[in-house]
């Protein structure tokens, strides 16, 4: 079946014009895609709209491919039969079903309807629909706005700075003042400081300058000694490069790991390899093992700790103190003079004030329960102290003089004078003869007495012990002790933050016999909690986590100005 498509446009100037178009199909369809047979270009025509069919005698059938339906002789219909000269309308478009001239079995016209031809009168017709149109041109706000920031913002704090008195004025009322420049509260230990901005900010309208940091941070450690490292990249860097102030509770130092990583990830080239120490830039990645810092003495007895680390064979702690940790906190208790004791690490290890060290273990209260310093059954409170040797041979010597003089010490190798009881106030009554006697009896008691304490039942026990002379010259010497206290100097560790975990879980203190065996745990073991900075399943532990920057003492910011 041949159709005959005619389109019907209206010109500027009035006139009509027509094209034609022909098409073989049984149907039409009509709709703004650009497959259907009759293309109609309105955006209010769905992209499949309508179908014309071909009946028979020239009768045709129009059917709506849309719920909206079609017009089809002035009535919206979803199907309707259509002859020669029904009108369908389409959006903006009249279709017309005409007579086919010779040669087609049928024919449409197309042309625009009425409506489309009528002026669009709206009530919003008239009003402007864009800036250029109104008075709110975009210069002329523009201006507006800046100057009111200009005046506000700046010309009105400025002059409180330079007249004297407005400033305090311009604080106390509503209007703006140089409060509103302010970035951020201060951090704690600048509150001090006031409003007085001018401390840390020596030039109006110019970022602090390090010099007025070192000011009031002169003795402050620095980082590294800029004589021995020479680091452009630290002399390049501000105070203000790590510490942010105006942030209030977020804190002074930069807590981010790029602080520390971007110089000690490689370490080799950052230095010019004049370090020792090991390249790190995550916690959880690339961290060396710890190192402690040992209890260690030089050719002369000097004290001289040495670092080593965790994972060396050399770790060993040199106290000169002997003690059993597995036997002190044996679960079945301790012999102690009112029988069984059962001890754990807290009788003897406690935090000082807020966690960061541990208090000092003392013989007076730690020990002084169980190690008595007893040292004869006839006075069993007498006790020696626990002191230098000199002391303890001193008090001895006294003790058993003034028995000897005193008489009646019961001793069946000490000489009559000693053993025989005398009424007191008698002592004077003693020959010369008598006196020399007991006295030197006392001499020679003292020193077996010192002998039996320094080697035997007291002092040997626990300390290292060295004897000197012999006879009246007979000394002994006591190694001092020295257990190295803080084990990690480079770095900070709180038991105050580790109350929730036992002591057992970082010390092996039970299956300790020794006491150079080093109970401190390894980086595995902080690693079984703590993770790099990005580590989302362990506590994120930064750089400065557990170091400070500041830890170069031999030389200060005043100076050395390390940074």
């Amino acid at each position: 079946m041949r159709w005959l498509i005619r389109t019907i446009t209206r010109k500027a100037k009035g006139t009509i014009a027509h094209s034609d178009e022909s098409v073989t199909a049984d149907s039409l369809n009509l709709g703004r895609s650009p497959g259907q047979d009759v293309f109609l270009s309105d955006l209010r025509v769905a992209l499949e709209h309508a179908r014309i069919e071909s009946l028979k005698g020239n009768r045709f059938r129009i059917e709506s491919l849309i719920s909206a339906g079609v017009r089809v002789d002035g009535k919206l219909q979803q199907a309707a039969g259509a002859g020669v000269g029904s009108r369908i309308e389409i959006g903006h478009h009249l279709i017309r079903i005409i007579k086919p001239p010779a040669g087609y079995d049928a024919a449409i016209e197309i042309s625009e309807s009425e409506a489309a031809n009528e002026p669009n009168v709206s009530k919003f017709s008239d009003r402007p629909f864009s800036l250029g149109k109104t008075w709110l041109s975009k210069r002329g706000p523009a201006w507006g706005f800046f100057l009111l920031f200009l005046g506000v913002g700046l010309a009105l704090p400025v002059a409180g700075y330079f007249v004297p008195g407005l400033q305090e004025k311009l604080r106390a009322s509503p209007l703006p003042s140089d409060n509103q420049w302010e970035s951020g509260t201060l951090q704690a230990a600048h509150h001090f400081f006031g409003e007085d901005c001018s401390t840390c900010h020596t030039e109006a309208f110019r970022m602090v300058k390090d010099e007025a940091c070192v000011a009031c941070h002169a003795t402050t450690a620095a980082h590294a000694d800029p004589e021995y490292f020479a680091l452009p990249e630290l002399a390049e860097e501000r105070c203000a490069s790590c510490h942010k102030d105006h942030n209030g509770l977020d804190g002074l130092v930069r807590q981010d790991q790029r602080l520390c990583s971007d110089c000690h990830a490689d370490l080799d080239a950052t230095s010019n390899g004049l370090t020792t120490l090991a390249n790190a830039d995550d916690f959880t990645a690339n961290h060396p093992q710890f190192k402690v810092e040992l209890a260690a003495w030089g050719a002369d007895g000097e004290f001289m700790p040495r670092r080593e680390s965790l994972s060396s064979d050399l770790l060993s702690e040199d106290s000169n103190l002997k003690f059993p940790h597995d036997v002190h906190v044996a679960a079945e208790g301790i012999n102690a003079p009112d029988g069984k004791q059962v001890l754990d690490c807290g009788d003897c290890h406690q935090a000082e004030p807020g966690g960061g060290k541990m208090l000092p273990v003392k013989y007076e209260t730690m020990c002084a329960d169980c190690h008595t310093l007893g040292f004869d059954a006839q006075a069993p409170d007498r006790q020696v102290p626990h002191g230098k040797v000199a002391e303890v041979l001193f008090m001895l010597e006294e003790y058993y003089a003034n028995r000897a003089l005193e008489g009646g010490y019961e001793d069946v190798t000490a000489p009559a004078v000693v053993r025989q009881r005398r009424r007191v106030g008698s002592i004077q009554r003693l020959s010369q003869t008598e006196r020399a006697a007991a006295l030197a009896w006392a001499r020679s008691k003292s020193r077996r007495v010192g002998e039996d304490l320094f080697e035997g039942q007291a002092c040997s026990v626990c300390h290292r012990v060295t004897r000197s002379g012999e006879g009246d010259t007979l000394a002994w010497q006591v190694s001092p002790v020295r257990v190295a206290g803080v084990w990690f100097p480079k770095a900070e560790f709180t038991h105050g933050s580790h109350t929730t975990m036992t002591c057992e879980s970082c010390h092996d203190a039970r299956e300790s016999a020794f006491s150079d065996d080093v109970l401190i745990p390894g980086i595995d073991n902080c690693r079984a909690c703590h993770g790099g900075e990005d580590n989302s399943r362990k506590v994120a532990s930064t750089c400065v986590s557990c170091h400070n920057y500041h830890i170069y003492d031999e030389v200060i910011m005043a100076s050395g100005n390390a940074e």
